[in-house]
C-alpha cells in the first residue's frame, strides 16, 4: 500500500524565534486532497548522564506549555548547522557541569509526530568529570541525582513522564544490559 502524501503547496502561517508552523495543501493516496499543519523545530540532543556510582543527573526545570515543573535528562535545542553530539556535550557542560569520558549515541527519536518534525538525539555520558555549571542567561533548573535503578522505577510508575526522558533511560538501560553480558 503507498502511504506517501505529496505535498502541493506550503504556507508559513508562523515564524517564531524557535518555532515555524506550516500550513500544507496535500495530495493524498487515492488522488484526494487534504491539509497538513505542523510545527517546525530545529531538533534537540538529550544525555543520561550516569556518575560512577551508578547514579544519573536529572533536572527540574518549569516547562511553560504545561505550567509545572517537570523531571527530565539534561537536553537543548540544536543551534543551526549543529552537530547533535557536539550540542550534547555543550548543554551537559551548561546545565550540570560535567564532562564525559565516554559516550554512547542512542539513536533517535520523534516526540510527538502528529504535529512537529522535531527529532531528538539521545546519548548516554559515563566517566563523568565536574566543574562549574554554565546556564543561558533565561534558564532556570535544578540539578539533582537518583540512582539509575530509583530512575528507571520512577519512569515505569509514571513519576517521570517526559517522552525523552523515557527513552533515554530505556535505551541506556538495555544498552548496559548488553554490554554486562558481553
Amino acid at each position: 500500500m503507498e502511504l506517501m502524501e505529496k505535498t502541493v503547496a506550503s504556507e508559513r502561517v508562523f515564524d517564531g524565534r524557535l518555532l515555524k508552523v506550516y500550513r500544507d495543501k496535500v495530495e493524498l493516496t487515492n488522488g484526494g486532497s487534504s491539509v497538513r499543519e505542523f510545527v517546525h523545530h530545529p531538533g534537540g540532543a538529550a544525555v543520561v548522564a550516569l556518575d560512577g556510582e551508578g547514579n544519573i543527573y536529572l533536572e527540574r526545570q518549569f516547562r511553560y506549555p504545561y505550567h509545572k515543573v517537570v523531571m527530565e535528562i539534561p537536553a537543548g535545542k540544536l543551534e543551526p548547522g549543529e552537530d547533535p553530539f557536539d550540542a550534547i556535550q555543550r548543554e551537559l557542560s551548561e546545565e550540570i557541569g560535567a564532562t564525559a569520558g565516554r559516550w554512547n549515541a542512542l539513536g533517535c527519536i520523534m516526540p510527538s509526530v502528529g504535529y512537529t518534525d522535531e527529532l531528538i538525539y539521545l546519548y548516554l555520558a559515563r566517566d563523568l568529570t565536574f566543574g562549574a555549571r554554565h546556564l543561558d542567561q533565561d534558564e532556570f533548573l535544578e540539578p539533582f541525582k537518583v540512582p539509575f535503578g530509583e530512575a528507571l522505577a520512577q519512569a515505569a510508575d509514571g513519576r517521570l513522564n517526559d517522552a525523552k526522558t523515557l527513552a533515554a533511560l530505556f535505551r541506556a538501560d538495555q544498552l548496559m544490559r548488553e554490554e554486562a553480558n558481553g
